[in-house]
């Protein structure tokens, strides 16, 4: 298809220069043609990539109050709810609240205020259980669990992790989790029957960010970076993977700058935040496939948006953003995407 409307712009090309110079289109005038053909064929080409590209989707903000931060949202198995943190006191301690998807008022999770800041959860959708980082005043984050109605908070102990856990994110079982040990800089899975902690990265390798499971618990998405002997920058980060057979490696193979991976339900995508392309170090949410090909930007620039997580249906995307030009749209917000 390409090829023909290429031989078209060309055609069209010389049709125009045969307009400009009349009886003067010989080879050497032809010659200097075909430049220009190539040119316009380019430019067709790359916007038809552009047009792939969902940055014009429109965000619809659920939760929107320039006196709060909305962070960390995360799908309820059924696509009907949204758990998310809010911080009504400039970040300084976090509660879980719940909004429907169709919008209205957010709600607290809980009845009871919970001994810790609550951030980064994660729905399983095996039992229906709630992982997330608790962190006390002190700073010190361990791994809770919380029963979907909001009881029964619990806190994961375990002797190989102490007090600097975050993202954790469900293995398909549901009884298994996949954490970043920010003591190490490295993945580990925690297994809770049996109380094992298993390193899944070397930091002499890569330093890790959040990990992401994939659908069929194969494969680990995460922010990182090569341990070159620096001191570790979040904001350097790129998406790595952990794959089927063990192997570490970058998603693309030049990898740019990349955070918060997100499997799509069936696995084939992954959802991230980055602010590659942007002078301004904004961020957008961009998409792209497991074999690091066909990346898409979702959202504009302008909107700042962040760990964005799929819907159990794939057809949308929630994360949380902060317009930078409009100051009345901050919080968590939603938008359709499509992908084949």
């Amino acid at each position: 298809m390409f090829s023909l409307y290429a031989d078209f712009m060309c055609l069209e090309a010389l049709s125009l220069c045969a307009k400009q110079q009349p009886g003067r289109v010989k080879d050497m005038k032809l010659r200097r043609c075909i430049p220009i053909a190539s040119i316009w064929f380019t430019a067709f080409f790359m916007s038809s990539i552009t047009s792939q590209n969902h940055e014009d989707a429109i965000a619809r903000f659920l939760t929107n109050d320039s006196e709060i931060y909305d962070y960390w949202p995360t799908f309820s198995p059924d696509g009907k709810t949204i758990l998310f943190s809010r911080s009504s006191n400039k970040r300084l301690t976090w509660e879980l609240f719940t909004i429907s998807l169709s919008g209205g008022e957010a709600k607290k999770f809980t009845e009871k205020q919970l001994p810790v800041s609550s951030t980064r959860a994660n729905w399983s959708t095996k039992d229906n259980v709630i992982a997330f980082s608790g962190t006390t005043l002190t700073g010190k984050a361990t791994v809770w669990l919380i029963d979907t109605d909001g009881s029964n908070p619990r806190q994961l102990v375990t002797e190989e992790l102490l007090d600097q856990v975050y993202y954790p994110s469900w293995y398909p079982g549901g009884s298994s989790l996949a954490v970043m040990d920010a003591n190490e800089l490295s993945i580990k899975r925690i297994e809770f029957n049996d109380n094992i902690v298993t390193t899944l990265t070397s930091n002499s390798q890569v330093f890790t960010g959040m990990p992401s499971v994939s659908p069929d618990g194969k494969w680990i998405a995460f922010a990182g970076q090569e341990n070159k002997g620096l001191e570790y920058n979040q904001a350097k980060n790129s998406i790595w993977l952990i794959t089927d057979e063990g192997d570490v490696r970058t998603l693309e193979s030049n990898p740019a700058q990349g955070r918060t991976p997100s499997w799509s339900p069936d696995g084939q995508w992954l959802a991230f935040e980055s602010d590659r392309g942007n002078a301004d170090g904004l961020y957008a949410i961009f998409i792209i496939h497991r074999d690091g090909t066909r990346l898409q930007r979702i959202s504009s620039y302008e909107i700042s948006a962040n760990h964005p997580v799929w819907s159990p249906n794939g057809r949308q995307l929630v994360f949380s953003a902060h317009h930078t030009k409009n100051s009345d749209a901050s919080g968590i917000a939603v938008v359709d995407v499509s992908v084949e």
